[in-house]
């Protein structure tokens, strides 16, 4: 189907959803005036049957329904405010006047219309017709009058919902930039620190910093498939991983054992693209490159209540303080950003000193998923 072809169709249903609407609307206020005069008139000495008024209720409704989409078009060209009073005021009464007109002329058709001057039924005439429009102003006044007030806050409602939506939609993109600034500054960081790491071991071993590079070659490609993600599932975010603590293992040898124990039910939950790696960097870089002898690192996923718990573990000296908020350079600063973005205060994010010592961070994040896939880490030295 055609653009143009698709748009015309949606304006075609949403038309027909207005109209039906308004006869459901007129119809059901039919069947309350209906019920009104025939409870009204059961205990006087009039003769009144419920089919009697439901049907004379029932043409005048829908003669309104007929009319009323004219007034909802001059409703939208000439709308209640205080701007060109004079002419919205001129407006609305021609409108008022074109409806009775047309009113009388749809009803008196119909049949069963009381003539007042000689309390039968009146007949089609232009003297009957002239009656009716002396007998029905305030009656048209007070349905135009409703038309128009309730046409009146349909119109502010859709504006308002316009504004919300619009509003949410600014804020939703100014969120995504956020978050692309945000993982613009992680990956230079990421590649400025590994590079870094290839640059020392080439003047120790260079078979070791070429199998390094060629490892980096390939964080970067898989960096590159998911540049435009936010999210992403734990499986995809371990293989990456898994990728970033092979270097790491080169760069340190013996002196870096990792642990990795991953909730199988967890690797299917979709995570922030590239939020482990910047917490095991830290971890590296306080936690294992700052000591002489061997440090170990755990990588644990768990999910528990509708959560997913990471956690990233070193039995490095541990943070500086012991607040539960921990410091960091770029890498964590932009990790608790990315979290506030992404899942505002419905996640938790927190490095703490264990009390057998080294660096606990643990994020926690709600729980949902995208695939079904699983994950096999292929490190090593990764233990469960």
């Amino acid at each position: 189907m055609l653009p143009g072809t698709r748009m015309l169709s949606a304006a075609l249903r949403k038309r027909a959803r207005l109209l039906g609407v308004i006869f459901t609307a007129w119809i059901l206020l039919a069947l309350i005036e209906a019920l009104q005069y025939y409870f009204a008139f059961l205990g006087t000495s009039r003769a009144v049957t419920f089919q009697y008024e439901i049907s004379y209720a029932l043409k005048e409704s829908l003669v309104n329904a007929v009319l009323t989409p004219m007034v909802l078009w001059i409703a939208s060209r000439y709308p209640l405010g205080r701007r060109n009073v004079a002419k919205t005021f001129v407006a609305h009464l021609g409108g008022a006047i074109v409806y009775l007109f047309l009113f009388v002329a749809l009803r008196m058709p119909l049949g069963q219309i009381i003539d007042y001057t000689t309390g039968k039924e009146g007949q089609p005439s232009w003297a009957f017709f002239g009656r009716l429009l002396v007998r029905y102003p305030y009656d048209v006044a007070w349905m135009y009058g409703m038309i128009l007030v309730l046409a009146q806050l349909w119109d502010y409602y859709d504006k308002y919902r316009e504004r919300e939506l619009r509003t949410s939609r600014l804020e939703t993109q100014l969120a995504q930039a956020q978050l692309k600034v945000l993982k613009m500054q992680l990956d230079p960081h990421f590649l400025f620190n590994t590079l870094h790491s290839i640059s020392s071991l080439m003047q120790q071993d260079v078979e070791a910093a070429d199998d390094m590079l060629a490892r980096l070659s390939d964080l970067l490609r898989m960096s590159l498939e998911d540049v435009n993600e936010q999210e992403v599932t734990l499986k995809r975010e371990m293989e990456f991983l898994d990728g970033y603590l092979a270097i790491q293992q080169i760069r340190f040898r013996d002196r870096f054992k990792v642990r990795v124990n991953i909730d199988p039910k967890s690797l299917d939950a979709l995570v922030p693209n590239m939020i482990l790696q910047p917490l095991v960097e830290n971890a590296v870089q306080h936690g294992i490159a700052s000591r002489a002898g061997a440090g170990q690192l755990e990588v644990r996923s768990a999910v528990q209540n509708g959560t997913v718990r990471l956690e990233v573990r070193d039995d490095g000296p541990g943070p500086a303080d012991d607040t539960g908020e921990g410091t960091g350079g770029v890498g964590l600063a932009n990790t608790r950003a990315r979290l506030q973005q992404l899942y505002g205060n419905s996640c938790r994010f927190s490095l703490t000193r264990p009390e057998q010592g080294g660096t606990l961070v643990v994020l926690e994040i709600p729980f949902h998923v995208k695939s079904n896939e699983a994950f096999q880490p292929n490190l090593s030295a990764s233990a469960t």
